[in-house]
């Protein structure tokens, strides 16, 4: 096995290629800042490339402090804490589906490497017996995954491609005369020809205080900015303390179960109902949940669709929406919202009418539905639906009503039964469920939303709306947490261990008087709670000009990138082209610079999401274009120079050996 990476280094002295045979070929030198799951795509579609067809002699060299392949996925973490995708959708790998990225190169999927694992008895943790594809796993779990595949990817590299990984980070990139790169480390100062900025989740500039420092004096409120890693930032919460929890997202349920089953605190389940029950360790703090809109992000579904199967829109087509482009910007509300809310009926009612009435009338509606125009569905739906059962996106993205916030008792006890019927919508499935059907349709249609959305397609009003309104309703209603965080939920709230009665635009501020933050009721102000510690439970999407790294200010600062603009809206992350390559401050492109994820966040949407199998998955897709362009420009450099292909390339028996049985998973 050690002959696989015979020619791969951890050194972290590394001088410029020279060419010593005077033939006039050099090794092409690629930076790859950032190796969480983006970095890993860019990785394993230049592996797969060279696999196929030699470009030149090539060198990657990747930046990241962290494990390699694991970006904010900590291997070392709790179990308790769990991806919100099901184990099959997971991927690394490219696949036939993937449009435009290059030749496949098989490895398996988050579930089907749980499954090899078992078998070779690396999980001592998971049950063999009840491994499923639709079923939600350890985050640590899936990041040591991730390190599985950089030892995979890495072990089916070609002989002329050589891995080199710093775990470092990058402060600083310079541009040199020749339009080449110096990486700057704290210890280094590393010379490259291409760069990818592949860097994920960043922190923002401002000063984070630890948790671990935390003392409680009765004057002051320690306020933990980033939660994470969470065994430190939160260990100096005790028992004794009240805890306000900022946000109501996948971060605070991370927060939340810390702070619970991670102190010692169990449930258990009662046969009858499915119910939980939580019995206390007496190690919890007093949990008070607040956020904007004052309900928690909705319970996933069980998984009905398989690995690839996704709602096939019959309104909001991708095509359509690039043909009205080309002639104008769109407005969200009125070119996108009608067709995205078409599907979303279509969903709801064929779910609808499969449970309440037939399979015939389903399939009859179905077909009518897509082919009706608006005041023909119009009456469809009367015939068919009785009104109070009607499909109301209102009612989805503004669910509490009026009466519910009449006072603080009344909304915990509507709470309490949005949180049950949530729950008993999720067990019904995403096929089964209207409700979940056509929430899930918000998902299964992210990218029809891209082609709108994505490059400046929108006006600046209608872009700011979108990202300040219609975004935290989409994850709310497609993109939450198990449901049984939601069972686990109301089980902590019964128990008095969580209160999440403040409703909507709930704030924890100081008082004039000073003194201890309170979190106060704005519907009710006069309900008010005493805090000893705040939890901003959320992941920031932060401009760059905001970020506490010193490579993306430099970046700025030095022109090499810029803001992404539309008009005079800053909606995040840097510009790019459609290729992926940065655009500097005087509107060049960067030829030799790509940048891919969470950086370039503004001009692109929904840059976060894993990478899925056979659903053309973007984030493959995006890796496989940028790979191209790069692969494209050694090539050309190397022109007339001849290479001869590999006689024998590592396999993937070997390549999976190596990965499992090098170190310790």
């Amino acid at each position: 096995m050690v002959s696989l990476l015979g020619s791969r280094s951890s050194d972290t002295s590394i001088t410029p290629a020279v060419d010593e045979s005077g033939s006039g070929k050099v090794t092409a030198r690629i930076g790859i800042i950032g190796v969480g799951p983006r970095g890993l795509t860019v990785l394993e579609r230049i592996v797969a490339h060279e696999r196929q067809r030699r470009s030149g002699d090539i060198e990657m060299i990747l930046f990241d402090p962290n494990p390699p392949g694991t970006g904010c996925h900590d291997p070392e973490q709790s179990d308790i804490h769990l991806v919100n995708t099901v184990a099959g959708q997971l991927t690394q790998f490219s696949d036939p589906s993937v449009v435009g990225a290059g030749p496949v190169m098989k490895g398996p999927t988050f579930f089907q490497w749980l499954q090899e694992q078992s078998a070779l008895g690396a999980l001592r943790t998971v049950d063999a017996d009840r491994i499923s594809p639709d079923d939600y796993y350890p985050r640590g779990l899936f990041g040591r995954y991730l390190i599985w595949v950089f030892r995979y990817v890495c072990a089916l590299a070609p002989a002329h491609v050589r891995i080199v990984c710093k775990r470092t980070t990058v402060t600083r990139a310079h541009r040199t005369e020749d339009g080449s790169w110096v990486l700057e480390t704290a210890d280094a100062k590393v010379p490259v020809d291409y760069l990818f900025l592949t860097t994920g989740h960043t922190k923002p500039a401002r000063p984070a205080r630890v948790a671990q420092t935390l003392r409680v004096t009765g004057l002051e409120t320690v306020v933990i900015d980033d939660p994470f890693p969470m065994q430190v930032k939160l260990s100096g919460i005790t028992a004794t303390m009240t805890v306000a929890v900022e946000g109501m997202g996948l971060t605070a349920f991370d927060v939340i179960s810390d702070l619970t089953v991670g102190r010692g605190g169990r449930f258990t389940k009662c046969m009858v109902t499915g119910n939980l029950n939580y019995h206390r360790s007496g190690h919890e703090p007093r949990i008070l949940l607040f956020s904007r809109s004052g309900i928690p992000l909705g319970a996933r579904a069980v998984n009905q669709k398989g690995v690839s199967n996704q709602y096939r829109p019959r309104f909001l087509f991708a095509d359509k929406l690039r043909e009205l482009r080309a002639r104008r910007r769109l407005d969200f509300g009125t070119d996108v919202m009608p067709l995205l809310i078409a599907d979303m009926e279509h969903a709801y009612y064929e779910a609808y009418l499969r449970e309440r009435k037939d399979a015939a009338s389903a399939l009859l509606f179905s077909h009518q539905f897509p082919h009706a125009d608006a005041a023909q569905r119009r009456a469809l739906i009367a015939r068919y639906i009785p009104e109070p059962d009607r499909f109301s996106w209102d009612s989805l993205a503004s669910p509490i009503p009026v009466d519910a916030l009449s006072d603080r008792a009344t909304f915990r006890h509507w709470l309490a039964a949005h949180l049950h019927r949530d729950v008993q919508e999720a067990r019904k499935g995403n096929l089964d469920s209207s409700v979940k059907a056509a929430c899930d349709v918000l998902r299964d249609l992210r990218d029809n939303l891209r082609a709108a959305i994505e490059f400046g397609g929108l006006t600046e009003e209608s872009h700011r709306w979108v990202l300040s309104e219609f975004l935290p309703i989409m994850n709310r209603l497609a993109v939450g947490p198990p449901q049984s965080r939601i069972t686990e939920m109301i089980a902590l709230m019964q128990a008095d261990v969580l209160q999440a009665d403040f409703g909507p635009g709930a704030r924890c501020t100081v008082p004039s008087h000073g003194g201890l933050m309170r979190v106060s009721a704005q519907r009710w102000p006069s309900h008010w709670t005493e805090v000893h510690a705040l939890v901003r439970a959320r992941i920031s999407m932060h401009s760059p000009k905001a970020d506490a790294s010193s490579l993306l200010r430099g970046l700025l600062d030095d022109g090499h990138v810029r803001l992404f603009h539309n008009g005079s809206f800053h909606p995040g992350g840097i510009e790019i082209d459609p290729n992926h390559n940065w655009v500097d401050a005087t509107g060049s492109i960067v030829e030799n610079a790509w940048a891919l994820g969470i950086p370039t966040e503004g001009i692109k949407f929904c840059t976060f999401v894993i990478p899925r199998t056979g659903v053309n998955s973007t984030a493959m897709a995006d890796a496989g274009r940028a790979v191209c362009c790069l692969l494209s420009a050694i090539a050309r450099r190397n022109e007339g120079h001849a290479f001869t292909a590999a006689d024998v390339l590592p396999t993937e028996e070997d390549a999976s050996a190596f990965a499992s049985l090098h170190g310790s998973l």
